[in-house]
């Protein structure tokens, strides 16, 4: 007898069958799959997913192609290197899977792909390479309930986690809040020899990356397809979910384990966000006045990261500003000085004229507001740009009539 984690053969014919019929062909090819992280893992899970027939993936990753990464990454070629790795696997996957449509986002998870494009996405794969990483792609599917495949190799083999709902235990709770507090370096290929490939690396990343594409498609069908508002269990079209909430895989045994989890109480990664979210009609093209202009006088919106503010150098006194949102450190154009930058998260300090983008918002983010009365509104920026800005004054100052979804 089967136990209730297991899949019983009828049900392994019933999810074949489905995968290959021309309707699950159709819900396929209009999906929404986010994957974060493109590097070796990330390479393999996008990949896998275009051939499959996924219609649209998202792809988010801040980093270039380096030289170290060719022996290792199947999107990748010689001439990619010094090119934004999500440029070069879109291109890649152009060739390889016309029909898919790719959005390269260069930036990192916050500024690159935003809490409205999780929520509407079939399913997001995280193939980070370090813990923080992790933790905060975690987080902020959590936020808007969005089901997640996240995985990592190992040497031989590697992990696959999946979470559906922000309800079920997840990859923190089986950590300490110390471990869950620190903040790790992440793993580079420039870390291991260039002298040629490593057979096992490139084992381990196409076991994990067919694992994580195993788990992902049932998800997307199931999310698509007609049975998802009674498939309470996560599981519709008489396609199975995946039997484990983590699997631990060992090449050299040849072994797959099913790892079992307990929601830890303390764990903060499980907490959608509650209320209303009312559509805004702007993109991250839009300047700051013009978010302004749209929100209830008296509104304070802020972003999920805080940003640099213009200053003076404490050397000279001479003005200076950074427009990258990730910079820490400023140096003086005058003196050369390193002054440490200020930093807010309240959008308007950047002033009036400041693109979202510039901040660091994504495509489609949801916005904390302040109301003049302290309390919290959520507030959901356009994915698709907006009418483009020439100046200051361009910012409109007309408020557009304001509705209002659920956040789920």
């Amino acid at each position: 007898m089967c136990s209730d984690t297991q899949v019983t053969g009828h049900e392994r014919d019933a999810a074949a069958e489905t995968f290959d019929s021309p309707e699950a062909r159709e819900l396929l090819t209009a999906a929404t799959a986010v994957v974060v992280g493109v590097g070796a893992l990330g390479n393999e899970v996008a990949k896998n997913l275009a051939l499959a027939g996924v219609g649209r993936l998202v792809l988010c990753d801040p980093d270039t192609v380096a030289a170290t990464n060719l022996n290792r990454t199947v999107l990748f070629r010689p001439d990619d290197v010094g090119r934004p790795k999500v440029e070069a696997a879109r291109d890649a996957l152009a060739r390889l899977a016309p029909t898919v449509r790719v959005d390269a986002r260069p930036a990192e998870l916050s500024a690159g792909v935003g809490l409205g494009e999780l929520a509407d996405a079939d399913v997001t794969l995280g193939c980070l390479d370090s813990r923080r990483a992790r933790l905060r792609l975690l987080g902020r599917a959590a936020l808007v309930d969005a089901p997640l495949v996240d995985g990592g190799t190992q040497p031989w083999g590697g992990e696959v986690r999946v979470r559906l709902s922000a309800a079920e235990p997840c990859y923190a709770c089986s950590l300490t809040p110390q471990k869950r507090a620190v903040s790790d370096v992440p793993w580079s290929c420039a870390d291991l020899a260039s002298t040629g490939p490593a057979p096992a690396s490139v084992l381990a990343t196409a076991i994990i990356a067919g694992w994580m594409t195993a788990s992902a498609l049932p998800i997307i069908l199931a999310r698509r397809g007609p049975g998802r508002a009674a498939a309470a269990d996560g599981v519709g079209r008489g396609v199975p979910a995946a039997p484990f909430q983590l699997l631990r895989i060992d090449g050299l045994a040849a072994t797959t384990t099913p790892i079992g989890l307990r929601r830890d109480p303390a764990c903060p990664h499980h907490h959608p966000l509650a209320g209303v979210v009312h559509p805004l009609a702007l993109g991250v093209d839009s300047c700051v006045a013009d978010l302004l202009a749209r929100l209830p006088p008296g509104s304070e919106p802020l972003g999920w990261e805080t940003f640099p503010l213009p200053g003076q150098c404490r050397g000279c006194g001479e003005g200076e500003e950074s427009t990258d949102p990730g910079k820490v450190m400023t140096t003086c154009r005058r003196c050369g000085r390193v002054n440490r930058a200020r930093r807010s998260d309240r959008l308007r300090d950047a002033g009036p004229g400041r693109a979202l983008h510039e901040l660091g918002v994504a495509p489609g983010e949801i916005l904390a507001v302040r109301d003049a009365d302290g309390a919290c509104q959520w507030y959901r920026l356009a994915t698709t740009p907006s009418a483009p800005r020439t100046a200051v004054s361009d910012c409109r100052n007309d408020v557009d009539p304001i509705g209002s979804v659920d956040v789920r």
